[in-house]
């Protein structure tokens, strides 16, 4: 099977990215993808979150294991797409920022019979979210509180419930 996942960014209104890639790679093939494909430093974290209809948490995808407690988490590495993508409409966040906790809202908007070799590019139109390095010059005090439990999207997500994902051309 193939999924044709679409890339929406709260951050950036004019953004847009359209994948297709094979529901047997893994959530690693994934993340380099979309790491080469947005110019995106690939040493910063990022995980990919799976979430139901309304964006709210349900597990996460984690580039590595943060200390050798943490048993149940999953590895991109070691988690297919096809474990948790299995349905139109299905989304995830992935989560490009990790202590700025900015993320791209990512749904499935179709799934087709066959393989790919390779993820494939379908669209990137817009301008693409800057990704903030390690090393830039951030206030403290910009950045989310890690700790907090609190959702981190606020009130953004009624925002990106107005889009419409039926509504973009499907000229791929």
């Amino acid at each position: 099977m193939v999924l044709y996942i679409r890339l929406l960014s709260n951050d950036v209104e004019d953004f847009i990215m359209e994948v297709a890639i094979s529901h047997s790679a893994n959530f690693m093939t994934l993340h380099n993808f979309l790491q080469k494909n947005l110019n995106f430093d690939p040493s910063n974290m990022a995980s990919f979150v799976i979430t139901d209809s309304d964006w709210n948490r349900l597990k996460e995808i984690s580039l590595m294991k943060m200390n050798e407690e943490d048993e149940g988490t999953l590895l991109m590495e070691e988690t297919l797409l096809a474990d948790f993508l299995k349905e139109k409409k299905q989304r995830l966040l992935y989560v490009f920022d990790f202590f700025s906790e900015r993320a791209f809202f990512m749904e499935v908007f179709d799934i087709k019979k066959g393989e790919l070799k390779e993820p494939m590019l379908l669209k990137k139109e817009g301008t693409i979210p800057k990704q903030i390095a390690i090393d830039d010059n951030i206030n403290a005090e910009d950045l989310e509180d890690p700790f907090n439990d609190d959702d981190i999207f606020g009130d953004d997500l009624e925002d990106l419930d107005s889009i419409d994902p039926d509504s973009f051309p499907d000229d791929y």
